[in-house]
């Protein structure tokens, strides 16, 4: 019951990070499978082979739960799923680290979450079908799902909550801690009272033969599961406290809108999100005016870059004010917008600069126009009513601007690059290979080059779900599906230049434009590369994030249109905006082409002039004649690198697969090693009385390990008749008179002695078929306290030893 109230406690914590019902079907599969498999290893006695059945359960259910994607791509397809699953066991936790929220159950991203369900539900189960003293600290590893969705999840917590006078913050965070810290006290108190509800039903109050030491032990596992209790409550104070404290303000006073700013993902890496089927169509606002539509909506302006995102930076630019009144704006005209249901953001779309702060309108015109604020250098506006953003039915009007946006230029804002080019070699190395101008027209050039050749993809697939895009755009361009992945990281960006610098490469020098074209993405990854080219150009750049308006015929670029007065998802668009030393911003369009889709050349390779198609369709392939080939018969150092670093990420995957395979296995190698390590220790014991000792030590772990353990206290001569010892009798009088007599035993008698002691293992090992001999090397018993037993058969003999 325990394991069950942890995995489902972590499952409503790990919800903000996935946001699917997969997460649910997860956890209780794995739930099912570790509880099984810990009941049926306890049940039939498995010891240490449990753990290799839990490896193997894993691996089993790693790609239907863990890479579900891979499922109905063939026999090689669930082989790649099965090496991704076993390479995330090792990475991907920093692969969710990175990855933008939510994830969903993109590639492998899920393995981490049923590794974390399946270790508490095996860690609670073995613990606490164990019983005795040891069953209350399954409340430790109860903590576990919970703590996943925290340290995993986002930064943003849930809205506070209103419970009469008092402002609950972060309530369903404080409600999972509170129900898995409840769960795991009352399990603490149910599991420490067990042996003694057991001894009532029986009829009797306590152990009589425990004596003192019983009560004593009983003290011990209260006081312990007191500090178990604490260490519970502990934890649940220490991961709240943060959240109680973050925000006790009534929400309209005195929401920093520079913190709700930080607090949100990036826009940028949301793009996709609104290219999916259920977003592309669905209307984000509607927008009217009373003359000439301006010529774009900005949204969010990010102008700042970590290597991972764009975000606004913080600091001077960044800053967010009231907006009390405007300026007069070059060719005024009032728009009105009204938000629909596919938009939710704090990022008002407007055409900068204000005339005047907007008039709201609709139930919360109030609260709108007190949480309204600009960013007067980014002209970028919010609305962070409660700290949150609009929703539908939230409507405005503003008097802004139809004036035609400037064209850029200036020069840079300084000879050197903004950014440091070490860090992306690839686009250095195709900003060199285009030998141009760091002018303005350089720069536009660079990002026309940019643009021509790439190839618009939205999605990883065309399944269902992301088949919208696709089909409005070959509909519309003839766009064919070519794969690519979001985000737009370095290393994300280095790859898009990559497939540019190889390209050219392989094209040679004179190459046909269309013989160029090999950068496959959208807008995210666009906009972005050419921000950086900007900054490596030494001018100021930004992303922004918005729509463009008018109609289709005269406005927005093929694959991303424009919109007349419903805006959806389709018509959501990145740009850049870019500054000179003349400080003045002007926007360029950073779009990737969509008639001209990439080819495959292999190097010096020339598309044909005039190309068409062949008439003999079915002709046959023929090699050349012997002498005729241009090429050496040894292949170049070009075609090893080649080679090389095709094979390279095979050999990273398989390499990386075996290492996560070596640390599942760790258990199964250590038992053996510390039980040999534990051997040797004693069998090479300083003195002829320590080796005796241990060689008795030895038979009784031995005996032990295949099950045969001695019932009842007793002196060795007992132990050994307990165990049925074939020479026990001798063996218990040697160590005796090693322990108790004066003249001990010499070295020869201590090797006899282990002799003995090896034979009677192996004998007894012997006559125990092929699986008991296997479970006997991996138990746990010999390591276990019940060696209690021992020690007891041997105090009083040392009380007693003056008198023998």
């Amino acid at each position: 019951m325990l394991s069950a109230v942890a995995l489902a406690a972590g499952a409503f914590s790990a919800m903000p990070i996935y946001r699917t019902g997969w997460v649910w079907v997860v956890a209780g599969i794995a739930w099912a499978l570790a509880f099984g498999v810990v009941w049926a290893g306890r049940r039939l006695g498995w010891g240490v082979a449990a753990i290799a059945a839990l490896v193997a359960a894993f691996v089993v259910a790693v790609v239907p739960l863990g890479v579900p994607s891979a499922l109905g791509t063939g026999p090689l397809g669930v082989l790649g799923g099965l090496i991704d699953g076993l390479a995330t066991v090792t990475l991907g936790w920093k692969q969710l680290l990175t990855l933008t929220l939510p994830v969903g159950t993109y590639q492998a991203v899920m393995v981490p979450w049923l590794l974390v369900a399946m270790c508490t539900t095996a860690m609670i189960a073995a613990l606490a079908l164990r019983g005795g003293r040891t069953a209350p600290f399954a409340a430790v590893p109860a903590l576990l799902p919970v703590a996943f969705g925290v340290v995993f999840g986002s930064s943003a917590v849930s809205a506070p909550a209103q419970i009469g006078p008092v402002t609950v913050s972060a309530p369903r965070e404080l409600l999972l801690w509170a129900v898995i810290c409840v769960a795991g006290a009352v399990w603490v108190a149910w599991s420490s009272g067990i042996g003694r509800r057991r001894a009532l039903r029986l009829g009797r109050s306590a152990q009589p033969a425990e004596g003192a030491g019983g009560v004593r032990r009983n003290a011990v596992v209260r006081a312990v599961s007191a500090v178990v209790t604490a260490a519970v409550a502990l934890g649940v104070g220490a991961a709240v406290a943060p959240l109680a404290n973050a925000d006790r303000q009534v929400p309209r006073d005195r929401v920093d809108p520079e913190l709700v700013v930080r607090e949100q993902t990036s826009p940028l890496a949301g793009y996709r999100a609104a290219k999916r089927d259920a977003a592309f169509a669905a209307p984000m606002f509607s927008v009217q005016s009373d003359g000439a539509m301006p010529e774009r909506l900005r949204m969010a302006v990010l102008d700042g870059y970590d290597g991972v995102d764009f975000f606004v930076e913080p600091g001077a630019d960044g800053r967010f004010t009231r907006f009390p009144s405007g300026e007069a704006v070059p060719e005024p005209v009032d728009v009105s917008v009204e938000i629909a249901e596919g938009y939710d953001g704090i990022w008002l779309p407007i055409a900068p600069p204000l005339a005047a702060p907007p008039v709201f309108e609709g139930s919360r015109s109030g609260a709108l126009g007190d949480a309204f604020y600009v960013n007067r250098s980014s002209w970028a506006a919010i609305a962070v009513p409660g700290g949150r953003g609009v929703r539908a039915g939230d409507a405005y009007t503003a008097e802004m601007s139809a004036a035609d946006g400037a064209d850029p230029s200036g020069d840079p804002v300084q000879d050197a690059p903004l950014i440091d080019l070490e860090r992306t070699p690839q686009l250095a190395q195709w900003l060199a290979a285009q030998q141009l101008p760091t002018t303005v027209d350089g720069l536009l050039e660079a990002i026309q080059r940019l643009r021509d050749r790439g190839y618009l993809s939205h999605s990883l697939t065309d399944g269902d779900g992301e088949r919208a895009w696709l089909e409005a755009a070959a509909e519309a361009h003839g766009v064919k599906f070519i794969p690519s992945t979001g985000g737009h990281s370095i290393a994300r960006l280095e790859a898009l230049f990559l497939q540019l610098n190889e390209q050219q490469r392989a094209a040679g020098d004179g190459a046909d434009e269309r013989a160029l074209v090999a950068g496959i993405g959208d807008d995210e990854q666009f906009a972005a590369a050419a921000a950086l080219i900007a900054r490596a150009m030494g001018f100021d750049s930004r992303v922004v994030l918005g729509v463009r308006l008018g109609s289709a015929d005269d406005a927005g670029v093929p694959g991303v249109p424009a919109c007349t007065e419903v805006c959806t998802g389709e018509h959501l668009a990145a740009w850049i905006e870019v500054r000179g030393d003349d400080g003045a911003w002007a926007a360029v369009d950073t779009s990737p082409q969509v008639e001209t889709p990439p080819i495959t050349l292999e190097r010096g390779e020339q598309l044909p002039e005039f190309p068409s198609v062949p008439e003999e369709r079915d002709a046959s392939q023929a090699d050349p004649p012997s002498g005729t080939s241009g090429d050496s018969n040894e292949p170049s150092e070009t075609q090893d690198r080649d080679a090389f670093a095709a094979l390279w990420p095979i050999l990273r995957a398989v390499g990386l697969s075996l290492l996560a395979l070596a640390l599942l296995a760790l258990p199964l190698l250590f038992l053996p090693v510390a039980k040999r390590m534990r051997s040797t220790r004693r069998r090479r014991a300083s003195t002829p009385e320590e080796r005796a000792l241990g060689a008795w030590d030895e038979l009784v772990d031995g005996y032990a390990d295949i099950g045969r353990v001695a019932a009842m206290p007793g002196s060795r001569r007992d132990i050994a008749e307990q165990l049925r010892v074939p020479s026990g009798e001798w063996l218990a009088a040697t160590v005796d008179r090693a322990v108790y007599s004066h003249e001990g035993i010499d070295g020869d008698d201590a090797e006899q002695l282990w002799a003995a002691v090896d034979g009677e293992i192996s004998a007894r090992r012997a006559e125990l078929g092929f699986w008991k001999r296997l479970r006997a090397r991996y138990s746990l018993r010999s390591l276990m306290p019940h060696t209690r037993t021992r020690r007891v058969a041997r105090l009083p003999r040392r009380a007693n030893a003056g008198g023998r």
